[in-house]
């Protein structure tokens, strides 16, 4: 028992001795202020403090800046990030009032995490932020983490050139002791990196530390000048490539000028554009000439670049110069020169196709497109290629245009069937003819094969798919080997109209061998037949899925081609699609086929889930007008539209239709038989819009459309042909009188529309 009361009173002592010691350990530790909802900071340092969520009974800023649903709030002296915040655009610049939210570290970056609950509120706020001037070394510390995280800061400096190793673009800002470098996350819209030179800025951003390290999220930017080289005044112009200075000669180097009316002048204009004071830099020096690259005075614009793009001069680079990131701005420079079809490439549509040394004799002196079997392919000591085309012709490539034309050894090519574009000459003496090569030969080659029924040419990349538009004309046969996505490619229709066809719409077998072309996109409103195709002729197109096309133009447009005359198109398919003509008269637009004429006929083709629209009149679900005659009659059958909308923006019954708008078709002059429209149909009719000229509606049988998606039961051929029906009864075998549903076609009935088997 004495025990028991003596182990009480030491235990009890020992408790005093204790709480003392506590009480006296907390008066020397400084303590942390209870964060208010004015000082962002403080929440902050409370959130990097502490091992776990923090509650944040209440935060406060103005809105600065807006993401998605996030955005920034911010109180004069630093920001927060707010996740899923639930701003719109129209929030900005508002007071914004957060109470009971979680605030949470992400990647090491402090923010509030809106979507683990809290309440919000927002008011009209006068208060201006500005930002803060990024003028200091960013720490790690807690205390420049809680100012600098999401502080909405001005900071001015350096964007340097090209990008680190771990794939960043350095900012190198001012600050009081001298200067400092930090990553930068910009928008392409702002400015397009990584840039080739160190440029002057003036940024505008967010600082954010994450992942253990300090970034600028860039919102603007004042681009001053580009420091690139030396400036100097240049004296004289000597002519399109060397000017001098003080002395000395100046060349500009990687250029062949060859295709300017006046190279001289050319380079004229820029010098004095820019008061004869121009920055230069310099590459190497040879027998007292520096050779140069040429920049304007403020080192924006650079005039190799600027030459090539307009389409006045060539590459032509020695393969003792070696500036990658020069190489791909020109590269970039000569690839835009060709979607503007200017320079060099202004000739390629034009360019005779030679394939015999007799048709060469001909051709001599002139641009042409050279096709034939590589014998042999050699490489010399200086990287010089030299190609050989049957025996008769060499292609010559310099070593240092290798980098401009081409991706990938040309060793490659021995035994296959090429096509060169280029200058075709004769060297005095030789027995052989010499092409310099002026454009890329991957534009004017294929995957294989010769062009022939059993060999076609096989297309597998989009370059490749480029190349029939070389050949055209020349009723040559050509197979996909792959899906083709144009995603980032600017289109030139394959063929053309003109008023011989033989000499300009595309004429051959093209069979799509159940692939698909992808994302292509045209949008010219001045120009007319356009399509993947823009005219065919005498041709077959087969078995291809264009998918996700857009095309705009002024008239004669459709998806597969704007006009055909006394072709075949068979199991071809549209989906996903829009297309448009802007003409104020008759468009001529449809899903697959703008003009189909004079013998075309259309076989087992779907238009699924497409827009097809126009100004005025001619706009049809599959085909903008349908024209045949008693000696070349037309075709359609098996084929359907489904999904989408048709229509025309002029208020009128007969401006569109579901399936052919405008239709003529006289006795004998063809058939229109076993097809059906179920698409939204706006200024038009169910099925076909409009009789072009009285006595042109013979033709039609078993079609129908589904009038109430179409929006009406109205149509030219009802009672000829043509049957309105409801959706439930489109979804019904029996509908369809004299279908083949063993052979051709399909049907989920009560759940779907017909559908064709080859599908």
């Amino acid at each position: 028992m004495v025990f028991f009361r003596k182990s009480r009173v030491f235990i009890f002592a020992l408790f005093i001795i204790l709480s003392s010691l506590l009480i006296v350990m907390q008066s020397c530790v400084p303590q942390r202020p209870n964060p208010t909802a004015d000082d962002i900071y403080s929440w902050k340092m409370e959130i990097l403090n502490s091992p776990k969520n923090v509650l944040v009974k209440q935060i406060s800023g103005v809105l600065v800046h807006v993401s998605g649903s996030d955005g920034i709030i911010h109180d004069g002296k630093t920001g927060i990030y707010v996740y899923k915040g639930n701003f719109y655009s129209s929030d900005k610049d508002k007071k914004v009032t957060l109470t009971n939210v979680t605030g949470t570290l992400y990647k090491d970056s402090i923010q509030i995490d809106f979507s683990k609950g809290g309440t919000k509120s927002l008011s009209t706020s006068s208060e201006n932020i500005s930002p803060a001037n990024l003028n200091t070394v960013l720490t790690k510390s807690d205390k420049d983490r809680a100012l600098w995280d999401q502080r909405y800061v001005l900071a001015y400096g350096y964007i340097k050139k090209g990008i680190t190793q771990t794939g960043d673009i350095i900012f190198s800002y001012e600050t009081t002791s001298g200067t400092s470098q930090i990553p930068i996350s910009i928008s392409p819209s702002i400015l397009t990196t990584p840039l080739n030179y160190d440029t002057e800025a003036t940024l505008t951003g967010f600082t954010q530390f994450i992942n253990g390290g300090w970034k600028l999220n860039v919102v603007s930017a004042e681009i001053g000048k580009t420091i690139v080289g030396d400036g100097i005044f240049v004296d004289e112009v000597v002519d399109g490539l060397t000017f001098k200075s003080l002395g000395n000669t100046y060349k500009l180097i990687g250029l062949d000028v060859s295709l300017s009316e006046n190279p001289k002048a050319d380079l004229e204009n820029f010098i004095v554009q820019n008061n004869s004071f121009v920055q230069v830099q310099q590459k190497k020096t040879v027998e007292g000439e520096t050779y140069v690259f040429l920049y304007s005075s403020d080192g924006k614009k650079f005039y190799q670049e600027e030459v090539l793009k307009n389409g006045k001069a060539r590459p032509d680079f020695d393969a003792s110069i070696d500036d990658n990131q020069t190489y791909e701005i020109l590269k970039d420079a000569y690839k835009q020169a060709y979607d503007k079809k200017s320079g060099v490439y202004s000739l390629f549509s034009t360019a005779t196709i030679v394939s015999t040394n007799t048709a060469a004799e001909s051709n001599l002196n002139k641009f042409v497109i050279v096709s034939g079997t590589v014998k042999n392919v050699i490489k010399d000591t200086n990287g010089n290629w030299e190609i050989n085309v049957d025996d008769w012709l060499k292609v010559v490539v310099k070593a240092g245009n290798y980098k401009y034309l081409f991706s990938r050894e040309l060793n490659i090519l021995k035994d296959k069937l090429a096509n060169f574009f280029g200058y075709l000459t004769k060297p005095e003496g030789s027995s052989s003819y010499v092409m310099e090569l002026k454009a890329e030969w991957e534009y004017f080659s294929f995957a294989g094969g010769s062009g022939t029924q059993d060999d076609p040419f096989l297309i597998e990349t989009p370059l490749q798919l480029f190349s029939v538009r070389a050949l055209a004309t020349q009723n040559k046969y050509f197979k996909l080997k792959a899906d083709i996505d144009l995603t980032g490619y600017s289109w030139t229709p394959i063929g053309t109209y003109s008023s011989n066809l033989s000499q300009s719409a595309f004429q051959g077998v093209f069979d799509g061998n159940g692939y698909k072309i992808k994302n292509i996109t045209f949008n010219d409103t001045s120009a007319s037949n356009v399509g993947l195709f823009g005219y065919i002729y005498k041709s077959t197109i087969k078995n291809l899925v264009i998918e996700n096309a857009s095309m705009i133009a002024n008239q004669r447009v459709g998806v597969l081609a704007g006009a055909s005359q006394d072709s075949t198109i068979e199991q071809v398919k549209v989906i996903n699609s829009s297309v448009r003509a802007e003409i104020d008269g008759s468009c001529y637009t449809g899903g697959l086929i703008g003009d189909a004429t004079d013998g075309t006929k259309v076989k087992q083709c779907v238009v699924l889930n497409t827009t097809v629209s126009g100004k005025k009149y001619a706009v049809g679900g599959l085909i903008g007008q349908l024209k045949g005659t008693t000696t070349k009659p037309v075709l359609v059958e098996n084929s359907y539209v489904q999904g989408g909308e048709v229509k025309s923006d002029y208020s009128s019954t007969t401006a569109s239709a579901g399936f052919i708008c405008n239709y003529t078709i006289p006795t004998g002059g063809g058939e229109v038989k076993n097809n059906y429209a179920a698409i939204k149909v706006t200024n038009g009719q169910g099925f076909v819009g409009y009789i072009v000229t009285a006595g042109n509606d013979q033709g039609a049988s078993n079609n129908y459309f589904d009038k109430d998606v179409a929006g009406t039961s109205n149509d030219k051929l009802a009672g000829k042909g043509v049957t309105a029906k409801t959706t439930s009864e489109m979804k019904q075998k029996n509908t369809f009188n004299g279908w083949d549903f063993d052979n051709i076609w399909k049907i989920d009935e009560g759940t779907d529309y017909p559908r064709l088997n080859w599908e």
